[in-house]
Order: C-alpha cells, then sequence, then structure tokens
C-alpha cells in the first residue's frame, strides 16, 4: 500500500523548512503532491524553501520533475528553493540530471539556514 506525502514544515527567519519523512519518493501521485505543496508554498509568498530530504533513500525521475517546476515557481517569484541532507544516490541523480548546478545543495540543515539567511 502506498503511502502519502510526509511533511513537517516549520518557518524559521523567513525560511520555509520542509522535512519529507518519507524514505521512498517512488509513487507519481505523491509526486503530483508534492508538486502542489511547494508551489503553493511560492504562490503563498514563500520567499526561501528548504527541503530537507535526509530520510530519502530512493526517488524516482518524477520527482526530479516536481523539483523542476517547483524551482521555476520560484525563479518566477524571486524566490529560492535549496536541497539539504541529500544521500550520495540522490545526489548522483541531481548531478545526472544536471540539477546540481540549478539548486543550491548543503551538506547540512544548520548549514543551509546560515546561507539562506
Amino acid at each position: 500500500m502506498a503511502e502519502g506525502l510526509q511533511i513537517i514544515e516549520e518557518k524559521r527567519n523567513g525560511i520555509n523548512i520542509m522535512r519529507i519523512r518519507n524514505t521512498m519518493l517512488l509513487d507519481p501521485a505523491v509526486a503530483e503532491e508534492m508538486t502542489r505543496i511547494l508551489t503553493q508554498s511560492f504562490d503563498s509568498g514563500s520567499l526561501k524553501v528548504l527541503v530537507n530530504i535526509s530520510n530519502v533513500t530512493r526517488m524516482s525521475s518524477l520527482f526530479f520533475r516536481s523539483f523542476i517546476i517547483a524551482g521555476k515557481k520560484a525563479k518566477e517569484k524571486n524566490a529560492v528553493m535549496a536541497f539539504c541532507n541529500v544521500s550520495p544516490t540522490i545526489k548522483a541523480g541531481f548531478d545526472m540530471m544536471g540539477l546540481g548546478t540549478y539548486f543550491k545543495i548543503y551538506p547540512e540543515e544548520s548549514n543551509a539556514l546560515d546561507n539562506m539567511k
């Protein structure tokens, strides 16, 4: 049975932090939900969104597509979306798709928060 998207959201110093609790992001319906949540964040006025994917061990290409769509929305709103705690396997996916240069990827959440101020 597929589980829905599990996100813990927190705002800190003007940064909307989204901590993804799922370990596997494979379901197309969950990818659509991810796209909706991220784009709505920018539509509602967030200028800085940090996506913490420390729990994610597997992710389908549909989620990279979600991130691209949200990244375009961020650019449209003059906002920023970044990632942190990206596993080496997921980072390889970002790099393979050319997204390693499109998004800022921080090693840890604390590092991201310091640099996104």
